[in-house]
């Protein structure tokens, strides 16, 4: 028998205001095909992810680290290089602010350590895994070591990009892309480098990410998307996020991405693409697997 080809799927934003979270709910009740999700704990409605874990105890619960939206955990007195004169994270400052070294890693440590004992007084033994907000973890990549060491949290997302699985012709497309932009390519063995390093330091990971947008073929937003990345999934073990949600007034003043995630929250509600998995022979799991 050949190796298997295995996607986890994970929901990122659990807590992130009550759309976010009630779209993660709905989607995972009534499409069956998410199988794990990310916490932001620092918003109120994490308490919610206590209700999950009782409901679907086979989903995989995992800490979106988040130094960008909302309110810090810890006192913003504690952390004021992580807020602003407001109270609040500093959301599309944060990266240009860290890479200024005006962000201190030893507040960002705590503020970190704050929301990973939320999350685990809340679900204790069930959480499995650390990712981040908008995957700024890879600029602090590090740190996120030391924090999954000292939680016990050996697993944590992989960001080695496989890319242009949505295309019909999925390597013609890949080469194209990165013929036509070196750097991402450079970008995307830097991340390769960066999951060696997890992997020694005895991290485990899914053997790769699965990013779309690359083709020109929208994102996932579009369905046929969804069903061709399963079509073409490679035999490994795999992961993809997604942001199911209702978007609502806490995800219109932090979030980019915002109303495409209710167009993401109408697929993945239906049980079409659990089908289409099945049928490729494509087995949906969660990190308790890897």
């Amino acid at each position: 028998m050949g190796v298997r080809k295995r996607l986890i799927v994970n929901a990122d934003g659990f807590g992130f205001g009550p759309g976010a979270t009630q779209g993660i709910i709905d989607a995972i009740r009534e499409g069956r095909f998410i199988s794990s999700v990310s916490v932001n704990a620092n918003f109120p409605e994490v308490v919610r992810i206590r209700e999950l874990a009782t409901e679907c105890p086979n989903i995989s619960i995992g800490v979106h680290l988040n130094p960008m939206v909302g309110r810090p955990c810890l006192s913003p007195k504690l952390v004021p290089s992580l807020v602003g004169a407001d109270g609040f994270f500093q959301n599309g400052d944060f990266l240009t602010l860290l890479r200024k070294g005006q962000i201190s890693l030893k507040e960002l440590e705590a503020e970190f350590d704050a929301q990973i004992r939320v999350t685990k007084d809340l679900v204790g033994d069930a959480l499995t895994h650390l990712d981040s907000q908008e995957n700024t973890h890879l600029h602090y990549f590090d740190l996120l070591l030391k924090l999954a060491s000292k939680w016990h949290m050996r697993r944590i997302r992989n960001n080695a990009s496989v890319i242009c699985l949505e295309s019909t012709r999925p390597r013609r497309s890949r080469l194209n892309v990165y013929l036509r932009s070196p750097h991402v390519g450079v970008a995307h063995l830097y991340r390769r480098q960066q999951m060696r390093k997890a992997r020694s330091a005895g991290i485990r990971t899914a053997d790769d990410l699965i990013t779309v947008g690359y083709a020109g073929r929208g994102n996932k937003t579009n369905p046929d998307n969804w069903r061709r990345i399963l079509e073409n999934l490679p035999p490994g073990s795999h992961e993809i996020y997604c942001h199911p949600a209702y978007p609502d007034d806490t995800l219109q003043r932090w979030a980019y991405y915002c109303d495409e995630r209710a167009r993401e929250l109408a697929i993945l509600r239906r049980e079409e693409l659990r089908e289409v998995a099945r049928k490729v022979d494509v087995e949906i799991i969660s990190f308790h697997a890897i």
